[in-house]
């Protein structure tokens, strides 16, 4: 495993949720994340000179939009052309946070996680809550982070290698 790891979350409620996971004990490698839409926008070629070598670069996006998937693409490229030595791991959720999050938690609804009435409350919820307050609602829905990731993304995503266990603990 890499010693480092820097996470890419492509939207706040994504960051959210791996900021939660990383709260001790740590259920995926720790690491910084940052909030960058590498579905919408390509990563400077400033930061990705920047990434040591033996770093886990780790993208985190949704599957529910297909339409800018040649940026998606042409990010994981440039991480391959620019950072020598790093390991690209991708957690793609199916379609979006929200499915992953009611496959790995006991719940019906993610609205059920908070209590929001809407969808909009929950992620405005959710992303108010402290990482630590967001840990202790996940362990108490009993999210399985085993499941977490591992849904077969839709064909399109194909060129994105399904290896989320890496950084799992």
């Amino acid at each position: 495993m890499n010693k480092t790891c820097i996470y890419y979350c492509e939207g706040e409620d994504d960051q959210k949720l791996v900021d939660s996971l990383k709260v001790s004990p740590s259920k995926i490698q720790p690491g910084k994340s940052k909030k960058l839409n590498i579905v919408q926008k390509l990563i400077p070629k400033s930061i990705l000179l920047g990434i040591k070598p033996d770093t886990n670069v780790v993208l985190v996006f949704d599957t529910d939009v297909t339409t800018n998937l040649d940026i998606v693409k042409k990010n994981i490229e440039n991480i391959k052309k620019y950072c020598h030595g790093v390991k690209i791991i991708n957690l793609l959720q199916v379609q979006n946070l929200e499915d992953e999050l009611e496959r790995c938690t006991d719940v019906k609804s993610v609205l059920d996680l908070t209590k929001s009435k809407s969808l909009s409350n929950f992620k405005s919820d959710f992303r108010k809550m402290k990482d630590e307050q967001c840990r202790n609602m996940l362990d108490r829905h009993k999210i399985d982070v085993e499941r977490l990731w591992t849904t077969k993304a839709p064909r399109e995503f194909e060129f994105a290698e399904r290896n989320s266990s890496v950084i799992k603990r």
